[in-house]
């Protein structure tokens, strides 16, 4: 049997699974703070109680599995290195590894590991279109992760749900990136619903979710994520005025057109990256964005570049006010009372 759960206030997952020979925990986190050239991710194998025979199997396929590994060699230290189309990755601490065959060719890394109780193995794997800069060490990551997340996540503890709200806040954190956009999801292609041709891939920023994930920061006070949500919304304000898109990238670049892969996708759905949201308008957004001024506004946290943005929102509001617009669930042109509803952000701020 198994099971698992996010240490509280981080991202950082623990697995437990109790076998007929004992029991076995993996705590799994990606590096923080991150690096946007490089993804690692860290993997903590610990015999908690009763030796463990484990098997682990690395398959790095990049461009949603059109290129497999190749040039994978294992150094004189035991770590593995490749590449994939463009991708690059190293994987340390699996020096006992092998490739996995195919009957044609390899497919991978597998690694048959043995751990007496008490004992613990560190995997870390790193991913990156350029090279590789100096392998990492194990626990000066997991050190660094754990003091990161320390530092980031508020006590939150004046609520009835102290618990749920770091946890939400964590979330909220670890989807937003260093440009202070925050993604809807980091996966794509997840059925909404069975067979029901519902998925689509959130891996983008939606204005309309920034500004709600601010204000619902500033309601526990002016914590850093709200300077986050202010300072990605401006910035699109300031650079395409009266026709600031409904979504963006998490750079601020322009959401790709949606199209599908060829793939299988999830069981119940398909795949389909990029989003149809590109190409549409949706007048709400800037009601939104001047809601998510105001409330940083009482928190002292809107400075000149900020309340030049609200201008540009509240001149928008007034060009584009007549005009039909795709609504908060991005159906077909018309008045949506949500989206005039949220034009009363115009007086928001005094």
């Amino acid at each position: 049997m198994w099971g698992g759960f996010y240490e509280d206030g981080t991202l950082i997952w623990r697995s437990r699974w109790t076998t007929g020979s004992g029991i076995v925990e993996c705590r799994e986190a990606l590096a923080f703070p991150g690096d946007p050239r490089r993804a690692v991710l860290l993997r903590r194998i610990v015999a908690v109680e009763g030796p463990a025979d484990l098997t682990v199997r690395l398959e790095p396929h990049a461009d949603f599995g059109a290129h497999p590994s190749q040039r994978t060699r294992r150094d004189e230290d035991g770590t593995w290195s490749g590449h994939g189309g463009a991708l690059r990755w190293r994987w340390s601490g699996a020096a006992a590894a092998r490739p996995s065959r195919h009957p044609r060719h390899s497919t991978g890394l597998a690694m048959d590991l043995h751990l007496e109780p008490g004992d613990r193995r560190d995997l870390v794997l790193e991913l990156s279109e350029e090279p590789l800069p100096e392998k990492p060490d194990a626990p000066r990551a997991w050190s660094a992760t754990e003091a990161a997340w320390r530092r980031e996540t508020p006590a939150l503890d004046a609520g009835l749900a102290p618990g749920d709200a770091r946890h939400a806040y964590t979330v909220l954190r670890g989807l937003t990136g260093s440009t202070g956009g925050m993604v809807g999801a980091a996966t794509t292609s997840l059925p909404e619903r069975s067979e029901a041709g519902r998925n689509y891939d959130y891996r983008y920023v939606w204005i309309r979710d920034q500004c709600y994930a601010g204000q619902a920061v500033a309601a526990a006070g002016p914590h850093p994520l709200l300077d986050d949500a202010v300072r990605f919304v401006a910035a699109r304000l300031h650079e395409h005025g009266p026709r600031t898109a409904p979504a963006y990238t998490v750079t601020g670049g322009r959401v790709p057109d949606q199209r599908t892969l060829g793939l299988s996708g999830y069981p119940g759905g398909y795949d389909r990256v990029g989003n149809r949201v590109n190409r549409q308008f949706q007048l709400d957004v800037f009601g939104e964005a001047l809601l998510l001024f105001a409330a940083a506004h009482r928190h002292g946290r809107l400075d000149a570049d900020g309340w030049r943005a609200a201008g540009i929102a509240a001149d928008a509001i007034a060009r584009r006010r007549h005009e039909p617009d795709a609504g908060i669930w991005e159906l077909d042109d018309r008045e949506w009372t949500h989206s005039f509803v949220l034009l009363r952000g115009r007086a928001a701020l005094p």
